[in-house]
């Protein structure tokens, strides 16, 4: 008999993640887990030592990559680069809403994951963008505030797609939109001959 091919940790964590966004940490059963992942429930917890240890492991994982806005600094049209940069932040915080409405709602069953540091990352990393295109004359105002204003727009559109079903506009209609509106409020200062 030829030996079952070995299933990878990473096989596991897909199909756990896909089993607690579904049916929330309380009702998504290792069982379940296992069997979408083609694994017995036995070998869920060689790997992974209790079910807190799985969510927590599945939801880290699920984790997008760094936010970073570095290649944008007083790089070509800054109009276009917030266009770029909003579309970017839409998709960017639409795979993260989901994962970070289940850690919020199951923390006190699974009490060992963290909700999650990515907001504050994504804020960090809006604030030093506004603050380098700032130093470089290229917007006015207060960049923590403007980065807040931008997070905030960007949240509440990703926020309603998500959870209210509103498609009523594309993602980049919506950074058109978004950047034509906060333009008026951040271009940097006219200098007065």
């Amino acid at each position: 008999m030829a030996r079952p091919p070995s299933i990878s940790n990473q096989q596991i964590l897909d199909a756990a993640r896909a089993m607690f966004l579904a049916h929330g940490f309380t009702k998504a059963s290792t069982v379940d887990i296992a069997r979408r992942a083609g694994v017995s429930e036995g070998s869920i917890f060689n790997r992974f030592a209790t079910k807190d240890d799985l969510f927590r492991a599945a939801m880290d994982e699920a984790q997008p990559p760094a936010f970073t806005l570095d290649r944008y600094v007083g790089q070509g049209d800054l109009g276009k680069n917030l266009i770029r940069i909003t579309v970017e932040s839409v998709h960017y915080l639409s795979s993260l809403l989901p994962k970070l409405m289940l850690r919020w709602s199951e923390r006190e069953f699974a009490t060992k994951a963290n909700v999650c540091s990515s907001p504050r990352e994504i804020l960090r990393a809006l604030t030093a963008f506004f603050k380098a295109e700032k130093a470089l004359g290229r917007v006015g105002g207060d960049p923590p505030i403007i980065a807040r204003m931008f997070m905030g727009s960007v949240w509440n559109y990703c926020f309603l797609q998500t959870v209210a079903g509103d498609k009523s506009m594309s993602a980049k209609t919506f950074a058109e939109r978004l950047i034509a509106g906060l333009w008026q409020g951040i271009a940097p200062a006219r200098k007065v001959r």
